[in-house]
């Protein structure tokens, strides 16, 4: 798909470094000092025995060149009883934030999801990422009133260890 100059795919094993550092780069931009490696982010994305989870990219093309990426997985609504897309994230390289890539980007997903039987996207965004909360907005898109919790892996193994 092309549109606005730009080229949509999907991502392939052979894109993983160019995924890696669109990754690595949301990562800082969003104050992480980490990021997955190449290999932990290729397990989950192309690894054909990956049962637990089906990630999936759309990547944002110039030529050949990546440059930007959204990442997402199918989820169920319980209310509704339908499935659609949960947009786990989406980047553009600094270089071309503000051409129109992740507004591309995201017709894209949209446009698969429905095409997919999908019914929906959701997403999170951090607080402080008013830019982000902005775009989402001019999409259409609304706020739930949600509360978001997680826990990590040294909370969630004390669970376990139940006395």
């Amino acid at each position: 798909m092309s549109t606005s100059g730009f080229t949509i795919r999907p991502g392939e094993v052979q894109d993983m470094e160019h995924i890696t550092e669109l990754l690595t780069e949301l990562n800082r931009f969003e104050g992480y000092d980490r990021s997955a490696s190449a290999q932990d982010l290729s397990d989950i994305l192309f690894h054909e025995n990956n049962t637990r989870l089906e990630m999936r990219t759309l990547l944002a093309c110039d030529g050949d060149q990546p440059i930007g990426l959204v990442l997402f997985y199918w989820g169920y609504d319980t209310v509704s009883a339908t499935t659609g897309y949960h947009l786990a994230d989406i980047i553009v390289t600094s270089t071309y934030r503000g051409q129109g890539v992740g507004r591309v980007l995201y017709h894209a997903l949209a446009n698969q999801c429905l095409h997919e039987g999908g019914h929906w996207v959701s997403l999170t965004v951090l607080k402080k990422n008013t830019a982000a909360k902005a775009f989402y907005a001019s999409l259409g898109m609304v706020e739930v009133a949600v509360d978001f919790y997680a826990i990590g892996p040294q909370a969630l193994k004390a669970l376990t260890i139940a006395k």
